[in-house]
């Protein structure tokens, strides 16, 4: 029994983990093989309430609190690394969203997310800087009450499949550090916005890639957070996630191990 998990936490891992064996875990060669995410098993899980049970009941959520969010994270990727990709993203973007976007804007994307309706990304990551805020290029310039984008993000988890991206880009000038950095939200639908995959041994079906911004215009009311400060606001969230890749990675791990142990015991 783990100290740390009370009996209905306990109960939710097992629920977690039956749902992961039973439909997650049979298809996961497949998914590999064809490079595509199943979003019905996205829909599932929707109902089922294992995306973003952490949201507040406010925003639509089940306000179950992190760790419940933790149990579901990790029984799901002992199963498929890539479908788990879909918690460990709508976790991280839905507290992104609550906190820092426009309730008129976010809302109903809130709604989709958790319904297992949406897959959002997140792209910070560039060709030159990496993850680095401080060297972030992709330019965003503010005309009128529109922000127009234009550069490149790389490596993006989903990248080329989600329906919509928290964008990180410079608002203020080349020396300004991550003190320049504004957080959008992008519906991944825009004019001007083109994307490419690339082949990612493990995870083929959520997959990666690079999103090109080419004159992409966005309403001001897209801005998450305050001008030039999205990095130091917006990115206080990626605490939380981190713990979610922890898990993440011990259960394919512990995975391996399982099968290892019961194969040399043959």
């Amino acid at each position: 029994m783990n100290p740390y998990l009370d009996e209905d936490l306990c109960a939710l891992a097992s629920q977690a983990r039956r749902f992961a064996t039973e439909r997650v875990a049979p298809g996961f060669l497949e998914r590999d093989r064809t490079r595509v995410l199943d979003r019905s098993i996205m829909r599932a899980m929707g109902e089922l309430g294992f995306i973003a049970p952490e949201l507040p009941e406010a925003f639509g959520g089940q306000g179950l609190g992190c760790l419940a969010a933790g149990v579901i994270h990790e029984e799901i990727a002992r199963a498929d690394l890539s479908i788990s990709y879909i918690n460990l993203l709508s976790s991280l973007n839905a507290q992104i969203l609550s906190a820092h976007g426009r309730p008129d804007v976010v809302r109903p994307w809130l709604q989709r997310l958790i319904a297992g309706d949406a897959l959002v990304a997140i792209a910070l990551t560039e060709p030159r800087g990496g993850s680095d805020a401080a060297n972030l290029r992709l330019k965003v310039e503010r005309v009128g009450d529109e922000y127009v984008l234009n550069g490149e993000k790389t490596s993006i988890s989903a990248g080329d499949q989600a329906d919509a991206v928290v964008v990180f880009g410079r608002t203020g000038p080349a020396d300004s550090g991550a003190h320049g950095v504004t957080a959008l939200f992008v519906p991944t639908d825009v004019a001007g916005l083109t994307r490419n995959r690339f082949d990612c041994h493990g995870q083929r079906a959520i997959g990666r890639g690079s999103l090109f911004f080419e004159n992409v215009r966005l309403p001001v009311s897209h801005r998450l957070g305050d001008e030039n400060r999205g990095f130091v606001q917006v990115m206080q969230g990626f605490d939380f996630s981190r713990a979610l890749i922890g898990l993440q990675v011990l259960a394919v791990a512990r995975v391996a191990l399982e099968e290892t142990w019961a194969y040399v015991a043959q």
